[in-house]
């Protein structure tokens, strides 16, 4: 027979058990919950990229939105969610929307167009295929330390807001870089231009009519990707670019710019 002590150490034992039964479930739970992202990045910040947790993909929602995308005009998909948009440009979802607040920080307001803000996307996806630089992803291009006025070079983050404008100049700046409307030796911008600023520098794109930045071209690159882009290219022949990359929707004044959280 059990004497009261050893009785009493049997329950005080039982309840130790079944606390840390408890606590593995708990922890395994946590670990086990889907859509959390993590931030991962070396010293420099130059190879940041996202890494989400393992998780199943939802097949039936990324096959609509591929439908929606497809059978939409670009009007309509202008107004499409930030996941549908980042879907159709290839990109994670916070990955995109980070992009979208940088450009917003970095481009300026045209009620006439987003060519401004539609070239910084430019110069960004220009970089990451470019072999020179060090940085492949998008998070790691745009947080890379001391490139972009809008990331706070503390902290490496962007606080500011972005906008349906910054989120479709990121789809509009995919469609020129993929289809080569846009020269891949185009990676520096500059507010106050680069006329006369440096011979390094060969000036491609002027958006200083609405207070925008100026765009340049590298002279070399002998990368791998800039030289199978064009064999045949020479900084002689590069020439200014006019170009105006316009919103589905037309014109709008800034108080009918929509700023997303």
């Amino acid at each position: 027979m059990f004497s009261a002590a050893s009785g009493k150490r049997y329950i005080i034992l039982k309840r130790k058990i079944t606390a840390i039964i408890l606590a593995v479930v708990v922890v395994f739970t946590c670990l086990s919950m889907d859509g959390v992202t993590a931030l991962a990045f070396d010293h420099d910040f130059d190879h940041i990229e996202y890494r989400p947790k393992k998780k199943k993909n939802n097949e039936d929602t990324l096959q609509k939105y591929d439908l929606m995308w497809q059978y939409s005009t670009d009007e309509q998909r202008y107004y499409f969610s930030s996941e549908v948009k980042a879907r159709a440009c290839g990109m994670k979802v916070e990955e995109y929307k980070l992009f979208a607040r940088v450009i917003e920080g970095e481009g300026a307001f045209c009620k006439d167009d987003i060519t401004d803000k539609t070239m910084i996307a430019c110069v960004v996806l220009n970089r990451m295929n470019c072999k020179r630089w060090p940085t492949k992803t998008v998070t790691a291009t745009v947080l890379r330390k001391n490139q972009f006025m809008a990331v706070n070079q503390k902290r490496r983050q962007c606080y500011r807001a972005r906008s349906l404008d910054s989120e479709w100049a990121i789809v509009e700046a995919v469609r020129l870089v993929s289809s080569k409307q846009i020269d891949c030796h185009m990676v520096y911008f500059n507010s106050i231009g680069f006329t006369g600023y440096s011979r390094y520098f060969i000036n491609y794109v002027d958006c200083g009519y609405c207070k925008g930045n100026y765009f340049s071209c590298v002279k070399k690159c002998k990368c791998d990707y800039c030289t199978n882009w064009d064999p045949e290219w020479k900084a002689k022949n590069v020439e200014m670019l006019d170009i105006k990359v316009e919103r589905p929707i037309g014109p709008i004044e800034r108080s009918d710019l929509v700023i997303l959280k």
